[in-house]
């Protein structure tokens, strides 16, 4: 029994990274709570994980971004048709909010930056910016899930804030280990062997946070140690970015395939025009690889509380696009949902109103208010009588601001999508070799090992 006890605490020790970190995977248990973890959740060998890669946006969506967006990512699909998708971490000022429900409406999800891009904001201010994204954006409430603090700036109060308002998860960290941890919940508090705590000063200072999950922004790592990692916005220089983000998919891809972060400001991406076509080039090469899945950050969670084999991933809702195909609805008539119901090549043309009150311009098919939206009022009488979407949505189909009614796709009614750009996965698997990731190849190895001796334990003591 004593040796037992021994092997064990070992095994225990693989989830203990510092001082100020330690989880015990049998109290700790998914879905409900997962320890940080190099490896893949659920015991699953690397080489048989999928590979996630998470395009994340920061900041307003408007006129100067949301052609940016559209560029670079949209249009592009999975080999098993769900488009790539993103997630935006939207503030509230400067945004058009039906830019943003047509984001939503084409399958991306909508997550929380503060109404006023505000360093260590207050609770009400990021619940009243989640209220009028949900009034005016038309994004359902218990949709907006997750947030990301300005400028990553964030104390145990912020985080406190975030799990008091009910949201699933946080995503402020950066890592400074290229070797980081796949996405846990805060049970334990941070992983600080994973976190920079010299330069934000406040991994000492965070509790338990049950049940919250942190989805760290990983950080992009050059072969020249000489140069700093960075976690959002890697520079544009033309041959050497493509040759970083290869780099750091290839690390991944030939390791413990923790997820790929791509974190950009949006703004940053409209000059030069060639980084757009960059990213986009990149993102084709990723999808030419096989098991490789670009997902939201709630899709991400949902994988990680129910992880299974790449080779399993069919119907899994980390991959699926259901909500995203049922959402469409064909109609004579647009139905001001961020789609094109008739197929006319516009978007709720004839019924989207444009608001200008205060220092707020936006359109919105959901009524224009008759004060400008605040932090103290996120919610004022609007003119006319459309209705806020409900905060669980349409199960199936859309919802119409105009008769306050979820409109069936059912028969019909369903609109057949127009097949997305498709990528050759022969093609664009010769574009890029993933030899350049061989430098890792005694990680992997580690990584192998630990999960052998991971298996043999459990083993031995069940």
């Amino acid at each position: 029994m004593i040796k037992k006890i021994s092997i064990f605490l070992s095994v225990l020790g693989l989830f203990k990274f510092s001082q100020g970190y330690s989880c015990d995977p049998n109290v700790c248990k998914p879905p409900s709570c997962t320890c940080a973890s190099q490896l893949p959740p659920g015991g699953i060998n690397p080489k048989d994980a999928p590979q996630f890669v998470i395009l994340s946006y920061d900041d307003a969506v408007n006129d100067s971004t949301f052609p940016i967006l559209k560029n670079m990512y949209k249009g592009l699909a999975h080999s098993n048709g769900c488009p790539v998708v993103a997630t935006h971490f939207v503030q509230n000022v400067y945004t058009n909010y039906h830019q943003v429900q047509q984001l939503y409406a084409q399958g991306d999800e909508i997550a929380l930056h503060t109404f006023q891009h505000t360093a260590l904001a207050s609770q009400n201010e990021i619940d009243s910016g989640r209220t009028v994204l949900s009034t005016f954006a038309g994004i359902p409430l218990n949709d907006i899930k997750g947030f990301r603090a300005p400028f990553l700036n964030y104390t145990n109060d912020l985080i406190q804030s975030v799990q008091n308002l009910g949201l699933t998860y946080d995503s402020s960290t950066s890592t400074i280990r290229q070797d980081s941890s796949w996405p846990y919940t805060l049970d334990n508090g941070f992983n600080e062997s994973d976190v920079d705590c010299n330069t934000t000063g406040t991994c000492g200072s965070i509790t338990n946070h049950q049940g919250l999950w942190e989805i760290p922004l990983y950080s992009f790592f050059y072969k020249d140690a000489s140069k700093p990692p960075v976690s959002m916005d890697p520079p544009y220089d033309n041959g050497d970015l493509m040759t970083l983000l290869k780099d750091n998919f290839n690390f991944r891809y030939n390791g413990n395939r923790q997820p790929l972060a791509i974190a950009v400001h949006a703004v940053h991406c409209s000059e030069p025009e060639a980084k757009v076509k960059l990213f986009r080039d990149f993102i084709k090469w990723c999808i030419g690889q096989k098991d490789v899945y670009f997902i939201t950050y709630s899709q991400l969670i949902e994988y990680m509380k129910n992880p299974v084999k790449a080779s399993e991933l069919s119907g899994h809702p980390a991959v699926s696009c259901h909500k995203f195909e049922t959402y469409k609805v064909k109609s004579d008539s647009e139905i001001c949902d961020g789609i094109d119901n008739n197929g006319d090549g516009n978007i709720d043309e004839g019924i989207v109103e444009s608001c200008g009150i205060g220092n707020s311009y936006f359109s919105t098919c959901f009524g224009c208010p008759t004060s400008e939206p605040s932090i103290n009022n996120p919610n004022p009488v609007r003119n006319g009588d459309r209705k806020t979407i409900p905060p669980q949505g349409c199960t199936e189909g859309t919802w119409d601001p105009l008769t306050s009614n979820c409109v069936s796709v059912s028969g019909s009614t369903y609109l057949e999508s127009i097949a997305p750009e498709k990528i050759v996965t022969e093609e664009n698997a010769t574009s890029g070799n993933l030899s350049s990731g061989t430098y890792s190849y005694h990680k992997t190895i580690s990584l192998f090992i630990i999960y052998i001796f991971t298996t043999l334990v459990y083993s031995l003591l069940y």
